[in-house]
């Protein structure tokens, strides 16, 4: 048979192929051992929505699993680390592949979304159906900033393309964003003590506050 690829991006700091595969179907479940919380939840919804996408399969009781015996993926989730990402927090995961189970480990819960992306990004498919390879997979990032700049005063993005880009920045396991507000092309941020600066200098494209604080909950 033709070798493994590997097919994460980026490149995982260490991974090792197996014989075997884990059959991804309808049936997936999914099990959270260890800390769980809202935010964990949100992803692994987030994670689930994309294999549907991608596979066309429904995976709506996935994560109806309570015990990690008969889980397809299980989440070990060692703390929830800080509330709002900051440069420097431990990002790593562990990724082991079974033709029995899968199981994500992660000192933290940005290490375990780094980790689904990661699950995401391996999903196969051959007559037989969808799959997960065996795999070992041992990663970290290699450099703590890790950052995509989007110059919205020259060129308005409207917020669901700043949403999307930051679901294809998660994906590729980015980790700051910087979004250049303010320049004399454009004033992109609504003002409340000087709002004739995105009156007369946004042509009625900008980001209200209201907006910024939900994308910056969105990223977070």
């Amino acid at each position: 048979p033709a070798p493994e690829r590997n097919n994460v991006m980026p490149a995982p700091a260490h991974l090792e192929f197996f014989a075997g595969r884990l059959p991804v179907t309808a049936a997936f479940e999914v099990a959270v051992n260890g800390h769980d919380d809202a935010r964990l939840r949100g992803a692994i919804a987030r994670f689930l929505q994309g294999w549907t996408v991608h596979t066309g399969l429904n995976f709506a009781d996935a994560t109806a699993v309570p015990h990690t015996a008969s889980a397809t993926l299980v989440i070990d989730c060692a703390g929830p680390g800080p509330a709002i990402p900051v440069l420097g927090e431990d990002e790593s995961y562990t990724l082991d592949v079974t033709a029995r189970q899968a199981i994500l480990r992660a000192p933290t819960v940005i290490g375990a979304m780094r980790g689904l992306e990661t699950v995401l990004q391996r999903v196969n498919h051959d007559a037989a159906g969808w799959f997960l390879p065996a795999v070992s997979i041992r990663d970290r990032p290699r450099f703590p900033w890790r950052g995509l700049m989007i110059d919205v005063c020259r060129h308005w993005q409207p917020f669901d393309v700043i949403e999307r880009n930051l679901d294809g920045m998660a994906l590729v396991k980015l980790n700051v964003l910087h979004l250049h507000l303010t320049d004399d092309q454009g004033f992109r941020i609504e003002s409340r003590t000087h709002p004739e600066l995105q009156e007369k200098g946004s042509d009625g494209h900008y980001f209200t506050q209201a907006q910024m604080r939900a994308l910056i909950a969105y990223a977070a």
